[in-house]
Formats: C-alpha cells, structure tokens, sequence
C-alpha cells in the first residue's frame, strides 16, 4: 500500500514516519552491503567513474520551476532568519528555528575548516544562508557563490548590501555550463 498522500495530508503519526524511515535506511544499508571490503571498494570506485561522468545538477529547470523561482516573500514565511532549507541542528532540542539554523551553519564552517584569506567556490547557494553567514563571519576571504535562480541572486545581493557584505560574489549560472565567471579566477 502507498502511504504517502497520507503522509502527505499529515495523517501519519511522527513516530511511524520516523519507523519508516528507520527501516528504509536499514534496508539501504543492507542493499549496499557486499560482504567484504575488496567489492565493497570496487562498487565504490564504480560509483565515482559513474558520477563523474554525469552532470553536476540534473533537472535544473525543473527544479527552478518547482521551487526556486517562487517568490522569496513564501519562504520568508515558512523558514528561518537564514532562509536555510537544507537542514538545521538541534543540539539539545530546544532551540527555536533561528538558533538551530545558526548551529548548523557555524557546524558547516567547522567541517569545511574555513578561515581568513581563503578564496571560496560555492555551488548551489540557495536564499543564500551558508553564503552570507560565511561571509559575514569570514569578512577576509571572498566568496563566490552559484545559483541558477534569479529570485534567489536578487535576494542574496539585497541581503549583503543591507547587512554591509563586500566580499561576496553571486553568480547566475546552470553549473553543468562552463563559464569564464566559474572557470577562471573567482574576482
């Protein structure tokens, strides 16, 4: 049985939504298990050939279509002060929206190991949370940033230039092209 326009409609209960999920990931694991680590590595590196010769992004019209050219006044309303819709961190489950935004993206920061004076490609920026927060906490590097949709750029921009960011670059572009602005030097 399909239960996702139940889910859809929120008529499913979170705790069985997260057993399926559980469950789903199990079998994921189970699925990409071989045995041993010699075919392991082997289906590994065939991942790799296979996603490198594929594009970067797929279906990028589409995904313009279906959500990153709807007016940033929507999600204004429907996310945080970041405008982050990948994901936030709750570290203990009480944080408000805001915060858990903040935690993630200073997280993402601390894995990327960012620090001053770095040059930084960006692909995929969306409203532009990562971008502006690293280039805010990193005000001696520069930032490139990508996006393909027009609505987010004009977002991105309006936000650096209120909140007095000069070190940031948007860009318009589909990243499966090549483009002098993302293949030469980033200023």
């Amino acid at each position: 049985m399909n239960y996702w326009p139940l889910v859809e409609k929120d008529l499913v209960p979170d705790f069985l939504i997260r057993k399926g999920i559980r469950s789903l990931l199990r079998q994921r694991l189970s699925d990409e298990s071989t045995g041993n680590e010699e075919t392991q590595q082997t289906r590994f590196n065939e991942l790799v050939n296979y996603l490198k010769s594929n594009p970067i992004a797929v279906e990028t019209a589409a995904a313009n279509e279906q959500h990153y050219e709807v007016p940033t006044e929507f999600y204004l309303h429907c996310l945080g002060k970041n405008l982050k819709y990948s994901s936030c961190y709750y570290t203990n489950g009480n944080e408000t929206l805001d915060q858990a935004e903040d935690i993630m993206l200073d997280l993402t920061c601390r894995r990327a190991e960012l620090k001053e004076g770095q040059e930084v490609l960006e692909l995929g920026c969306g409203w532009g949370s990562l971008s502006l927060f690293m280039s805010a906490k990193f005000p001696q590097s520069n930032f490139t940033v990508v996006s393909n949709s027009r609505t987010q750029k004009e977002h991105i921009d309006a936000q650096a230039r209120k909140r007095g960011i000069t070190n940031l670059t948007v860009i318009t572009a589909d990243v499966n092209v090549p483009t002098k602005n993302l293949t030469g030097s980033f200023r």
